[in-house]
């Protein structure tokens, strides 16, 4: 009886695992993937979750690097599709015990309303320069382009550098709704650049046009006085600071804004370039008259934690304008000596002209012993570093451009001074060995 008794509860366990196995595997077919879609225009797509039974996530893949990973069952999601062609769109469910199914269907759009495309132009008479210009159809977003180790944004027209031969890569990258779309062509560069310096390791060449470029430059608004009692009110606007031609133009202008009687712009690489030792350059055009005060300097990049003039300051070129100003430069070095503003700086007067007449080269040749100035090649300044007092020159510094009217140096416009004025940038370069 012991023997029959133990069969029989083996077999209503068998049974009972049977049951078990059947009752899961009916849990697993009790449920389905579907959806519909509907075509809203040409180019937009309402799709609907149309699965059934007991499932509780779901993934959308709509084949064109959009997806969508929800719990909502009643999710109706619109999605944009810009480009023409046939879509396998699938929808991805998953039930409580971890099995899945899949429904696909096919999405067909007929009219491409984005079109990705660009022009690679190399310059015949500068063959190491190439132009981009986007040829695009369609809205986007917002777009970008990426060539060796380079990333410009929003730039139509661009000229792009490259200083070696050989086959480079250029993408356009466009966005919409938060898709990237992109093109890519190969441009071959016949001959290295043979006045190409390895040592350059930043530069704004200001090959494009709008305002300065935001990933290089900061655009410091308002007014106060910036230390000097200045009249201006330095702007965001492009008509104080536009860049076209190849060339930055900071115009100062005569007008009532925000409290102040003109108007300026003041741009800085503050948290986005640095640099400790080295050369910088610039080639500039002044302006000039009485009461005007372009510059073209540096600050020691923890001027925020310590203040000025514990942070130091470089002056590579300042300008005070007027008669017996507007043919004089100025290169100076700011510091703290002992709780005390100390400062050393020496002057160049050209031998005929004004700086306004035409380009000049202003640089500054920076390392652990000296602080080196020079207009056009000719050196008229050097400042010794190695004294103990002197530590705020061995940090990191950033850069500024500005042109200031008025202040405590060169005074208030006159009625000689004539409104606009202009400060015109070829490039900036900093080098190092």
């Amino acid at each position: 009886m012991k023997g029959v008794a133990g069969f029989a509860v083996s077999f209503i366990l068998l049974a009972f695992l049977i049951a078990l196995v059947a009752c899961e595997k009916n849990d697993d077919d009790d449920y389905s993937a579907d959806f519909s879609f509907e075509y809203l225009d040409d180019n937009y797509v309402q799709f609907t979750n149309l699965s059934q039974g007991e499932y509780y996530w779901m993934m959308w893949d709509f084949a064109n690097g959009v997806y969508d990973t929800t719990a909502d069952k009643s999710k109706s999601l619109e999605i944009y599709f810009p480009e023409a062609g046939d879509f396998p769109v699938s929808l991805k469910v998953m039930n409580y015990s971890g099995s899945t199914q899949t429904a696909t269907r096919t999405v067909s759009i007929a009219t491409s309303n984005l079109l990705v495309s660009f022009t690679a132009v190399i310059d015949p008479d500068n063959p190491n320069y190439v132009t981009l210009t986007n040829t695009s159809q369609g809205s986007v977003d917002s777009f970008k382009w990426l060539y060796m180790t380079e990333v410009v944004e929003d730039q139509v027209e661009y000229l792009a550098y490259f200083p070696f031969a050989g086959d480079f890569e250029v993408e356009l990258v466009v966005t919409k709704n938060g898709v990237d779309y992109s093109e890519k062509q190969i441009v071959t560069i016949a001959e290295d650049d043979p006045n190409y310096d390895p040592n350059l390791i930043w530069s704004e060449e200001f090959n494009y046009t709008g305002l300065p470029d935001a990933q290089k430059w900061n655009m410091e608004t308002g007014a106060g006085g910036w230390g000097n009692n200045e009249f201006q009110y330095y702007t965001n606007s492009e008509a104080n600071a536009m860049v076209e031609n190849g060339v930055l133009t900071i115009t100062a202008i005569e007008e009532e804004y925000n409290g102040s009687d003109y108007t300026s712009a003041r741009i800085t690489t503050q948290n986005k370039f640095d640099f400790k030792y080295g050369k910088i350059e610039a080639r500039i055009k002044l302006p000039y008259g009485q009461g005007l005060w372009p510059a073209f300097w540096m600050l020691g990049a923890n001027i925020n934690t310590v203040s000025w003039p514990d942070c130091g300051e470089i002056d590579i070129m300042e300008m005070v304008g007027g008669d017996n100003g507007d043919n004089t430069c100025h290169c100076t070095i700011h510091w703290d000596n002992d709780g005390e503003h100390a400062s050393y700086g020496k002057s160049h007067t050209l031998s005929s002209g004004i700086f306004a007449d035409d380009f000049h080269i202003f640089t500054v040749e920076w390392d652990s012993q000296e602080v080196r100035g020079y207009v056009d090649g000719t050196q008229y300044y050097t400042a010794d570093l190695t004294p103990a007092g002197l530590s705020e020159f061995h940090q990191n510094f950033f850069v500024i451009l500005n042109l200031a009217v008025g202040g405590d140096w060169p005074g208030p416009p006159n009625a000689s001074t004539t409104f606009p004025q202009t400060m015109q940038v070829d490039y900036v370069r900093v080098y190092q060995e």
